[in-house]
C-alpha cells in the first residue's frame, strides 16, 4: 500500500467520524429505536437474549442481531439510558460501510482515487449520515449484505475460498437483523447485473463457493427462528403470518414513491441525477464497465424494491449506498480537468452545482439568527462564528464561476460543507426547531433519567411504544380494574377533571406531574400518582 493511499484511508477515517459521531445525542428516539432501545433493556433486566420481548410481551416480528449489538453496548458501559451510546452500533457498522465501499471500488478497478472519491461521496451523503445516526433496524441489514457482496465479489477475482466464507458470515448478519429483505433489495439485483456486465462465467466456476455462502449465511441465520420454534412455535407462526400481511397492506405507497431518491444524497444531487445519464456518463467514467455494472445494479434494486408495496424512504438504503459510487465516477472525472477543457453542458452543470451549494451556504445563518439567537438558544459569538463559516462556503462557490478556480477544490468543498452542516446545524434542528423546544414543560424521558418512580405504571390503551423508552420501565394497559394494585402511576394525555370522571369513585389521584413528550406533535402528557378508594 502506498503512502497517499494509507493517507487516504486516514482521512476517511476522519470524515467518517465526524460525519458519524456529533450528532448521536441529538434527535429524538422515535418509534423504531424506541423498539430497539426497549427490548434490548428488557434482554439485560430479563437475563434472557434469546426469547425477546418488549414491554414485556413477546417480540418475535423482527430478527435481534441490532438488539442484540445495542444489548451488548448497554452492557459494555453499564448504561440503558445514554441515547449517544446506545446509538454507536450503527454509526460504527456504518463507518465501516465507508471502508467496504472504498476496498468494494478498489478491489474492481485497481483505482486507489476512484475508491477514495467514493467513500468520500459515501461519507458526506445525506441519507447514509441520517440514517447511520438511528440505531433502528434499517442500515444494518444492508451494511452487512453489502459486505456479503464485496466478498464474494472479491472472491470472484481472486477465487480464494476464505472471501466466500466471510461473505457467509455477513450473510448471516444482514438475515439476522431483518430477513431476507436485504436479498432482495441488493444481492439479487448484483447477481443479475454482474452477470450481465461481466458475464455468466465467473459465477458458474464459482458457485460451489457461492452456495458455501448461502448455506453458512442461512446456518447462522436459522439458529435464532429455530430456538424460537422450539419455545413457542405457534406464536412464531403467527407473527410471522402476520408480517407477511404488514409488507402488503402497510405503508403502501406508489410505484413511483422512490423517484425523488436523488434529493436525498444531499449536497450531490446534481451529480446524482446526472449518473444516470448512462452513456453520458459513462463516456467520462475511469472505468466504464465497473459504472455500467453500478447503473445496472442501481437500476434493478431501484425496480424491486419500487415493486414492494409498503415503502418508506428509509427503506430506500440499498438505493443511498449505491448510488454515491456511481457519483464518485463524474466527481473523478470532474477533478481531473481544467475548466478551460470543459464543454458547454459541463460548465453548465458545475454551475447548477455551484448556484445550489451557494444558496444552501447563504440560507443557513438566517436560520441561526431567527430560529436560534433571537429565541436565546445561541449567543452572539456562535452566532457571528457561523456567518463567517458558511458565508466562506457561499463566497468559494460563487467564486467557482471563475474559470481559473480548481474544480477539484469546489468538489472537496462541497462535501466539506455537508460535514459541517450535519456538525452545526443538524443538532441544532432536531433539538429546537423540529423539537419546538419548550422551557416551561420538563421532558417525559426525566422519568427514565432519574428514575423517578416508585410504583408501576397504567395506561388506558397500548400506549406508544417510545412512552416506554422515556419512563424507563414497562407501562401496563389497564383491562380489568381488579387487577391494579392498591396505588399506582397513571400516563395519560387527558386532563385531570376527565380522568377523574373515568376513575369515578374507585380510585383517588393523589398528585399530578406535566410533562412535554418532546415529539413532533407537540404533545403534552401527564402522569398521576392514584391510589384506591378504600373509605367506599
Amino acid at each position: 500500500m502506498q503512502a497517499r493511499e494509507r493517507k487516504n484511508i486516514i482521512y476517511l477515517f476522519f470524515y467518517g467520524i465526524i460525519s458519524l459521531f456529533p450528532n448521536l445525542w441529538s434527535g429524538r428516539v422515535g418509534i423504531m429505536e424506541a423498539r430497539n432501545f426497549v427490548t434490548a433493556r428488557e434482554m439485560i433486566d430479563n437475563g434472557n437474549w434469546i426469547i425477546t420481548t418488549m414491554n414485556g410481551k413477546f417480540r418475535f416480528e423482527k430478527p435481534p442481531l441490532p438488539t442484540w449489538m445495542t444489548a451488548l453496548f448497554m452492557k459494555i458501559f453499564n448504561t440503558s439510558t445514554n441515547e449517544f451510546v446506545l446509538r454507536l452500533p450503527v454509526a460504527i457498522c456504518t463507518l465501516g460501510l465507508i471502508f467496504m465501499i472504498y476496498f468494494f471500488v478498489k478491489s474492481a478497478t485497481e483505482n486507489s482515487e476512484l475508491a477514495f472519491i467514493s467513500g468520500f461521496v459515501g461519507t458526506t451523503t445525506f441519507m447514509i449520515i441520517k440514517l447511520g445516526n438511528k440505531n433502528a433496524w434499517d442500515m444494518f441489514p444492508y451494511i452487512f449484505m453489502f459486505g456479503s457482496i464485496v466478498y464474494i465479489f472479491a472472491g470472484l477475482k481472486s477465487l480464494k475460498t476464505k472471501n466466500y466464507l466471510i461473505s457467509g458470515v455477513f450473510m448471516g448478519a444482514s438475515l439476522l437483523s431483518k430477513g431476507p429483505v436485504p436479498v432482495y433489495g441488493m444481492m439479487l439485483p448484483f447477481f443479475v447485473s454482474y452477470s450481465l456486465i461481466y458475464g455468466f462465467s465467473d459465477i458458474k466456476i464459482n458457485f460451489k463457493k457461492i452456495l458455501l455462502t448461502i448455506v453458512i449465511g442461512v446456518s447462522l441465520s436459522a439458529l435464532w427462528p429455530t430456538a424460537i420454534m422450539l419455545t413457542h412455535k405457534d406464536l412464531f407462526l403467527y407473527v410471522m403470518n402476520k408480517e407477511v400481511g404488514t409488507w402488503s397492506n402497510k405503508h403502501v405507497k406508489s410505484i413511483f414513491y422512490y423517484f425523488d431518491y436523488v434529493i436525498y444524497t444531499g449536497v450531490w444531487m446534481i451529480f446524482a441525477l446526472a449518473s444516470f445519464f448512462k452513456r453520458w456518463s459513462e463516456k467520462r467514467s475511469p472505468d466504464s464497465k465497473f459504472f455500467s455494472m453500478l447503473f445496472l445494479w442501481n437500476l434493478i434494486t431501484f425496480i424491486f424494491i419500487s415493486l414492494i408495496k409498503m415503502k418508506k424512504k428509509r427503506y430506500g438504503v440499498p438505493l443511498y449506498i449505491l448510488t454515491p459510487m456511481m457519483v464518485s465516477h463524474l466527481v473523478f472525472y470532474f477533478i481531473n480537468m481544467d475548466w478551460k477543457d470543459l464543454i458547454k453542458k459541463e460548465k453548465i452543470m458545475l454551475k447548477i452545482h455551484m448556484i445550489l451549494m451557494a444558496i444552501v451556504s447563504i440560507s443557513i445563518p438566517p436560520m441561526f439568527y431567527l430560529k436560534g439567537y433571537k429565541e436565546k438558544f445561541v449567543g452572539i459569538g456562535y452566532l457571528l462564528f457561523i456567518i463567517m463559516v458558511f458565508l466562506f462556503f457561499s463566497y468559494e462557490f460563487i467564486m467557482g464561476f471563475n474559470e481559473k478556480r480548481k474544480i477539484k477544490k469546489i468538489l472537496f468543498m462541497t462535501g466539506f460543507l455537508m460535514i459541517t452542516i450535519n456538525i452545526s446545524v443538524t443538532w441544532f434542528v432536531e433539538k429546537h426547531v423540529r423539537s419546538e423546544y419548550r422551557d416551561e414543560y420538563i421532558y417525559l424521558s426525566t422519568v427514565k433519567d432519574i428514575n423517578m418512580l416508585s410504583g408501576p405504571i397504567y395506561t388506558f390503551k397500548d400506549d406508544q411504544i417510545e412512552n416506554v423508552w422515556k419512563v424507563g420501565q414497562k407501562i401496563k394497559t389497564i383491562d380489568n380494574y381488579q387487577d391494579i394494585p392498591q396505588d399506582f402511576f397513571l400516563l395519560d394525555s387527558r386532563k385531570e377533571a376527565l380522568i377523574k370522571k373515568i376513575l369515578k369513585s374507585q380510585f383517588i389521584i393523589k398528585s399530578k406531574s406535566t410533562y412535554y413528550k418532546y415529539e413532533d406533535d407537540d404533545k403534552i402528557i401527564y402522569l398521576y400518582k392514584v391510589i384506591k378508594n378504600t373509605k367506599d
